[in-house]
């Protein structure tokens, strides 16, 4: 018996149902189950408990899950060996958690329905990994602090380009900026300096990350490197909304929110840890800013530093 269009039809819809169902039962397991368990032990840690550790999740190795298992995992370690840190900055790192935790599980619950078109389902799914690679920033900011926190000097330097390494950030970054319309204007010498990479990429990502949050869509950040002796210098100036004098001076702080409407642009981690690296480098950081007219950032890295 030859198929009839009607036939045809409901053999798509049913298929559809079986592969919306599909779909539905995977986002559940594979991405709101490993949410609530990670939800669980932020709870635990939050009472103090840091022998909490996370199973890795079956996702593999190269998983954004993955990354961010690792990077909990790591940042209770530290937790547990370090004994300086207060109950109120555990706290705060809990609260902090709450924000992209509810996002996963939200979209992820959202992603059950069987009605969702494919630009429903695709918006809930890019939500739900940039708020995982928001947890996964946060918990690495966590690990850097932690580890600086009674650090002396900074070690295992060598010699490399950095105005080579604040472009490679900018072009790391362009998912970013580009998605707002932002303009980038660099303006970086020849500058070869002696430091430890990994904590001097942190500098510049974090920086220009705070600059891209803050700017409005269409803006322009500018970036200038140069060497002025004895110092080594970089500046980021943004067209964003600006800080008044009050939130200056706590810029620097942990987890300060001066600014509660652009609360959820932020953790307040980024510039406290960049201070703490440029202050082991013996240097300073200068924050100039109006309100409605930009902000402007500006490091002096000592060159003797390249010696």
């Amino acid at each position: 018996m030859p198929m009839t269009s009607l036939h045809i039809v409901s053999l798509l819809a049913l298929i559809s149902l079986v592969f919306g169902s599909l779909i539905s039962m995977f986002a559940l397991h594979h991405v709101l189950n490993p949410i609530t368990e990670l939800s669980k032990a932020m709870h635990k840690v939050a009472k103090g408990d840091y022998t909490v550790k996370l199973n890795p999740p079956p996702h593999g190795p190269k998983s954004e899950m993955y990354d961010l298992w690792s990077s909990f995992n790591q940042m209770v370690q530290e937790l547990n060996s370090t004994q300086t840190l207060h109950s109120d900055f555990i706290s705060n790192v809990s609260h902090e958690f709450k924000t992209p935790l509810a996002a996963i599980s939200g979209y992820a619950t959202l992603l059950q329905d069987d009605m969702l078109s494919d630009e429903e389902r695709n918006e809930y799914i890019n939500i739900i990994i940039q708020s995982t690679k928001a947890l996964t920033r946060m918990t690495g900011n966590i690990l850097s602090l932690s580890r600086l926190e009674n650090q002396a000097i900074i070690s295992e330097k060598e010699s490399f380009r950095a105005d080579e390494q604040i472009r490679q950030c900018i072009l790391r970054m362009e998912p970013l900026w580009a998605a707002k319309n932002i303009s980038i204007f660099p303006e970086l010498e020849r500058i070869t300096w002696n430091g430890n990479m990994e904590l001097t990429a942190h500098i510049w990502n974090n920086l220009l990350d705070n600059a891209v949050k803050f700017t409005p869509c269409g803006g322009e950040i500018h970036i200038t490197a140069y060497t002025e002796d004895p110092w080594f210098v970089i500046v980021f100036r943004d067209s964003g909304p600006g800080m008044t004098p009050e939130i200056q001076q706590h810029i620097f702080d942990k987890f300060y929110q001066g600014d509660t409407s652009h609360k959820n642009k932020g953790n307040g981690l980024g510039l406290a840890l960049v201070h703490k690296i440029v202050t082991l480098y013996g240097g300073s950081i200068q924050v100039e800013s109006v309100p409605d007219l930009g902000s402007t950032f500006k490091v002096l890295l000592p060159l003797s530093s390249s010696s």
